[in-house]
């Protein structure tokens, strides 16, 4: 089947973001008296906001939702001005679209956050569709956010390759009926990966070796 698309995870994969999400959290959950190492939430970042915050917070549902707000002001006020784009992330859509590609980015975030994210880090005009956790029933590690993103491009979803960081996008986008390749830039290893590559230049290089 012909590669017609290619749908990115945001964090961790675009924008070298896990580290921020992470001391943002831990310094959120200080504020309600819960104490978490950034390391130890670096495992759920992939996830949305409100199921980290309910595995921080112990299944409390409204100890999550004020910790959900705190690291939602923590992050705008003090980290979203340090992301960064990975340095591949430029040429690399830049290669995607020179061929013909449809791109999409599937995210955790909201859609208003991812837009804003991606009109800071200047790439917003880059991709075709945006995807948000908010505009889908189920999020990561359903494949709903995937599903979307195919359906608004207008291609099948075995049309499509699915690129992300986590296992978490590994999930979605097999259960979506993606391919999928895993940028394991801090190691992570995904077994139902069709490909596992460590960086997001060598994932269009499989991607442009296959359509």
């Amino acid at each position: 089947m012909t590669v017609k698309a290619v749908i990115l995870d945001y964090d961790g994969t675009l924008a070298d973001t896990v580290d921020l999400l992470s001391e943002a959290w831990s310094r959120a959950a200080s504020l309600i008296g819960i104490r978490v190492d950034p390391k130890d939430v670096e495992r759920y970042v992939g996830l949305a906001g409100p199921e980290i915050s309910l595995k921080i917070a112990g299944g409390d549902e409204a100890r999550a939702a004020e910790l959900m707000r705190l690291k939602d002001e923590i992050y705008d006020s003090e980290y979203a001005g340090r992301m960064r784009l990975f340095e591949d992330v430029g040429p690399s859509l830049s290669m995607l679209r020179d061929r013909g590609l449809k791109i999409a980015v599937a995210s955790s975030q909201t859609s208003r956050r991812l837009k804003k994210y991606l009109s800071l880090l200047g790439i917003l005009k880059m991709f075709d569709v945006l995807v948000g956790s908010d505009t889908v029933a189920r999020r990561k590690p359903a494949p709903d956010v995937f599903l979307k993103a195919a359906e608004l491009l207008g291609v099948k979803p075995i049309e499509c390759f699915a690129v992300g960081d986590t296992c978490f996008d590994c999930e979605s986008a097999k259960n979506a009926g993606m391919r999928f390749i895993l940028v394991s830039r801090r190691g992570t290893e995904c077994e139902k990966a069709e490909f596992t590559v460590k960086s997001l230049s060598e994932a269009v290089s499989v991607i442009l070796s296959t359509s």
